[in-house]
């Protein structure tokens, strides 16, 4: 049957489209099954993890073989066009085109960013610090979560007067910046991995929080992808996977402490994955909420891979909490660009 198919689809075809269309259906079997790999954790099948981070690259190819074939006026559109379709249950996660304004007499405000250590983008050799200093000031946060908070610099930030900062043996430190008490916290370490986590508990007026501030393990995408023509495929596929297969451990690290949280919970993270992944999908099922999809808008991008934008900065809430806003921001002191949402207690 399926050959019966293929073989109407392909009648009529140059030699030439004849081959487009066997590569388009190569890459629409592979989106297909890529939307399988969110349930399958890469602790598990590492390559589950390799070929999840793909789907916003298969998603984009696959979009260009709809726009051949629409001019081209043939049939073969169908193909991609029902696989895409198919997989518009997690793709709606990538993207809101429209919110419902949300009105709130107060709220808190978090940003999360990663600071790149403070090295300036534009010159390494120099420091980004007043410029996200100058930022945050304009902006004017309640509560600061970094990652890659390496510096050798005291005493930064000084409007916020409670921070947790871990001091494990992570190279790329994370930290949380309060205005309000922290009254309780806790580090983790993440084992050999050069990531690390936080929470603090912080006392707002009369309610109480939790707040994580997570980096997990890290993929080094801008140097490595000026280097995957010179690493071989199964080296580089299991370098990946090893990559996706630590960041599930370190969900599995900090699962307890969310559950259990006397407090609600707002959790900012450096995911080094996307809002198709497994890691996302198992952070969800803790009863925590994507800020963005509540109350942000368009693509929500703040990391640039090679071309492609993507999304990785991602700031969760308690269900028990009310997202008011979410912004985010076009500004080059980092490799990524700081998030913020306001949320209401």
């Amino acid at each position: 049957m399926q050959v019966k198919i293929f073989r109407y689809y392909m009648k009529g075809l140059s030699f030439g489209y004849k081959i487009i269309f066997v590569v388009n259906n190569i890459l629409a079997f592979l989106l297909l099954l890529s939307y399988l790999t969110a349930y399958i954790s890469p602790a598990d099948v590492p390559i589950a993890g390799v070929l999840n981070f793909s789907i916003p690259f298969l998603w984009v190819i696959n979009a260009l073989f709809v726009l051949l074939w629409l001019i081209k006026l043939k049939k073969q559109v169908l193909l991609s066009i029902i696989i895409m379709a198919i997989g518009w249950f997690q793709m709606h996660k990538l993207f809101v085109f429209s919110n419902q304004v949300i009105i709130a007499d107060s709220g808190i405000k978090v940003m999360s960013y990663n600071v790149m250590q403070f090295y300036s983008k534009k010159d390494k050799k120099k420091s980004s610090y007043e410029d996200i200093y100058k930022f945050v000031q304009e902006e004017t946060p309640d509560i600061l979560c970094f990652q890659e908070h390496k510096t050798s610099k005291t005493n930064l930030f000084p409007e916020y007067s409670f921070k947790v900062i871990n001091n494990d043996s992570a190279n790329l430190k994370t930290v949380v910046y309060s205005k309000y008490p922290i009254f309780n916290s806790k580090h983790y370490g993440f084992g050999v991995s050069n990531n690390s986590a936080v929470f603090a508990d912080i006392a707002v007026d009369k309610d109480s929080i939790r707040v994580f501030s997570i980096h997990f393990e890290s993929l080094n995408l801008k140097q490595d992808f000026n280097k995957i023509k010179g690493e071989s495929k199964d080296k580089l596929i299991k370098r990946l996977g090893k990559t996706f297969s630590r960041q599930i451990h370190q969900i599995n690290e900090i699962e307890d402490d969310i559950k259990n949280s006397p407090y609600p919970v707002i959790l900012s993270a450096d995911m080094n994955n996307t809002a198709v992944s497994y890691l996302y999908r198992k952070i969800t099922k803790q009863g925590l909420k994507d800020s963005f999809l509540e109350s942000g808008q368009y693509y929500g991008k703040t990391f640039n891979f090679s071309v492609l934008p993507i999304r990785i900065d991602m700031i969760f809430i308690d269900e028990k909490l009310n997202p008011i806003d979410f912004k985010n921001y076009k500004v080059d002191h980092s490799d990524h660009s700081p998030v913020m949402a306001e949320i209401g207690l």
